[in-house]
């Protein structure tokens, strides 16, 4: 009798501490497999996040596709307007490198030399030098002046004015006084720029005759030369091409 009891109590003792142990386990199985479902959860909620995102990008860029499809399919539809804007800026582009005969309100400067009088004779206080020209043409463009000529040479990037003996040549022709320099703009803005105390025009007014006046419709024509480039080439855009 006593050994049947003993036989239970070792097997319920047995028994009790297979339940504990389970029961441990099951409970470290529960506490691990959780913790692995909420990691997993924080990373598919980055991912979805990240997701969204890329997607509102890819639809602002398909927007401004469909815009610019839209623009194009535009300029299609009014083939005639399209070719209206090509033709203006080509206009606009040409005005800027002097190609074009232009007209506008602005002023016009003679410049001649300045005679006294001695021993009863008069005499030439100086003559005109390239850099006066250049001095007058530096401040009108200071000025805002949108086209200049001198002697009806229109005045661009590459125009050369220097002395050649008793000329001044200007785009590789030569002129002697008078000079007359028209100038395209805001009359009141160059003819201030000029008439300034102390300026361009009162220095040269010294030893010149400056004269300045303002003219509602002026007439410049186009340069009248020729381009030739054979060393400078335009930069090609990287990402034009790609």
């Amino acid at each position: 009798m006593k050994k049947s009891l003993s036989a239970q109590l070792s097997i319920t003792l047995v028994s009790l501490i297979l339940g504990l142990a389970l029961a441990a386990q099951f409970k470290n199985v529960q506490r691990v497999g959780g913790s692995v479902s909420l990691q997993r959860t924080q990373e598919l909620t980055r991912q979805v996040q990240k997701l969204e995102q890329e997607n509102e990008a890819l639809e602002a860029r398909i927007q401004e596709y469909e815009k610019r499809i839209k623009e194009f399919e535009n300029a299609v539809q009014s083939e005639g307007q399209s070719n209206k804007l090509i033709y203006e800026e080509l206009e606009r582009t040409r005005m800027l490198a002097g190609l074009v005969d232009v007209q506008g309100p602005g002023v016009v400067v003679t410049v001649n030399v300045k005679y006294v009088s001695e021993w009863g004779q008069d005499a030439i206080v100086q003559n005109v030098r390239y850099d006066d020209l250049l001095k007058l043409v530096n401040e009108l463009n200071a000025a805002g002046a949108e086209a200049i000529a001198i002697n009806d040479e229109r005045i661009i990037a590459t125009t050369e004015i220097r002395n050649a003996g008793d000329y001044i040549v200007i785009n590789t022709n030569r002129y002697s006084t008078p000079f007359e320099i028209k100038a395209i703009g805001n009359p009141d803005t160059l003819e201030a720029a000029l008439k300034l105390l102390g300026g361009v025009a009162d220095d040269l007014g010294v030893y010149l005759q400056i004269n300045i006046r303002r003219v509602d419709n002026i007439r410049i024509p186009k340069y009248r030369g020729t381009f030739q480039y054979k060393f400078a080439k335009p930069v090609q855009d990287a990402n034009a091409r790609s």
